[in-house]
């Protein structure tokens, strides 16, 4: 047998040796190797399942709401609040009755509809435009100190304009005219100048003593 045989036969010995001293352990750490790959894709086409079986749900909801089936529709609202509670569609849900609540009246029952989803609400956009949407029916129900309460937890630049726009109304409502002209400059100054609100900013700014050359100064 040459050198080179010997050479090639000690180290293959050499790996046999090696792979029956850790070869349980490579192989155990291969098996978990693909099952925390099938566990992560099992888990991938699970929250995928769920957010298609959560937008039909949400579309039944929409459906029963314009059919004026309020009680399928509150049963459906219900129903992806407690089973879809990681996707959008229960604070979806909630804002869209809301409003239909208040277009009817109901503005107690649209706060509560709101108070119920915020809580569990993980994305900040949406959770703050439900206290926005919340604080406008605090507002209907004569409740300002409330509504303005609910304005010091938006803090997204985005709802700048709206939030400034309703502590505006709700102070001038106190008579607090000093105050709600700053508010309402304040609002004009987050909106864009081409924007179809800037009219109604500016008649409620010259009803409080201000006027939009002084805004934007």
């Amino acid at each position: 047998m040459s050198n080179d045989q010997i050479d090639e036969y000690e180290q293959g010995e050499r790996v046999r040796k090696w792979l029956r001293d850790n070869g349980g352990a490579v192989f155990g750490g291969i098996a978990l190797g693909l099952a925390a790959i099938a566990g992560f894709q099992f888990y991938q086409s699970h929250l995928a399942n769920q957010r298609v079986e959560a937008s039909r749900q949400f579309d039944r909801f929409v459906d029963a709401q314009e059919a004026g089936e309020a009680e399928k529709a509150g049963g459906l609202a219900a129903s992806l609040a407690t089973n879809f509670a990681d996707t959008p569609y229960p604070a979806l849900a909630a804002l869209r009755r809301a409003s239909v609540l208040v277009a009817e009246g109901k503005a107690e029952e649209a706060l509560n509809a709101l108070d119920a989803a915020i809580p569990g609400t993980r994305d900040v956009a949406l959770a703050q435009l439900m206290q926005l949407r919340a604080a406008r029916a605090e507002v209907l129900l004569g409740r300002h100190d409330a509504a303005l309460a609910r304005l010091g937890r938006v803090d997204l630049q985005s709802y700048r304009a709206m939030r400034e726009e309703l502590r505006g109304d709700v102070l001038a409502a106190q008579g607090q005219r000093d105050e709600a002209r700053r508010a309402y400059q304040d609002a004009l100054a987050a909106t864009d100048v081409a924007s179809p609100t800037r009219v109604l900013l500016e008649l409620k700014l010259a009803d409080v003593g201000g006027s939009a050359q002084t805004s934007e100064a």
